[in-house]
């Protein structure tokens, strides 16, 4: 199989890029000069404000307006800085990972016709402590844009770090191998859960197997 990048810088207002496979076009990308999009983009940001009120804080991550992360987008490694300790964050992270399905159960065939249980990760834990416990004002904090600023309203962060590729994403918070749910063949679920964990990936980091 070919693969190429094309880009297209012809137009100084647009950029254009397209993904060919053996000369037939697989994705299109476009971006233009005036056109502020920060949706999936990750920027390393700076607390500048804390409202208990609504548990959010306001971020400073360099585009202008402020970003608004709210307690539920922040990920349980952040707890330390609240005098959680490292077990303590383990038990509150455990089965906690946004929209993830996950096999759990034993992948020995032999055993019989019993299927693996399948178990979906909620985005938010059923604990999280006060974030002016995590954080302080001009604490530094590694961000995605999750949604668009809407007129005065700035955009939407998370902690949750998600890094898609064409047949993987990448999940730092999830710690573990998972499958999309779009894959509903137990079989083939096995199948390339355990040929993603024969690849031996880094330790500590999450890897969803996509469609």
């Amino acid at each position: 199989m070919r693969k190429e990048m094309l880009v297209n810088v012809s137009q100084p207002e647009e950029c254009r890029i397209a993904i060919m496979e053996d000369g037939v076009l697989e994705e299109l990308y476009t971006e233009r000069a005036h056109q502020n999009n920060f949706a999936g983009n990750i920027y390393k940001g700076k607390i500048v404000n804390l409202e208990p009120s609504i548990q959010a804080a306001f971020v400073d991550f360099g585009v202008g307006r402020n970003g608004f992360l709210h307690i539920s987008d922040v990920e349980p490694q952040y707890f330390r800085q609240a005098g959680y300790d490292p077990q303590e964050i383990k038990e509150i992270m455990d089965g906690h990972v946004p929209g993830v399905d996950v096999d759990e159960g034993d992948d020995d065939e032999s055993s019989g016709p019993s299927r693996p249980q399948r178990k979906r990760y909620s985005a938010r834990p059923r604990f999280k402590p006060p974030i002016q416990e995590i954080f302080r004002r001009g604490d530094e904090v590694l961000v995605q844009v999750i949604k668009e600023g809407i007129g005065s309203k700035g955009p939407t962060l998370s902690t949750y770090i998600s890094i898609p590729g064409r047949y993987l994403v990448l999940m730092p918070a999830l710690g573990r191998v998972g499958v999309s749910r779009k894959i509903e063949d137990e079989k083939q679920r096995r199948a390339l859960k355990q040929e993603l964990l024969s690849l031996n990936p880094p330790k500590g980091l999450g890897f969803i197997v996509r469609t």
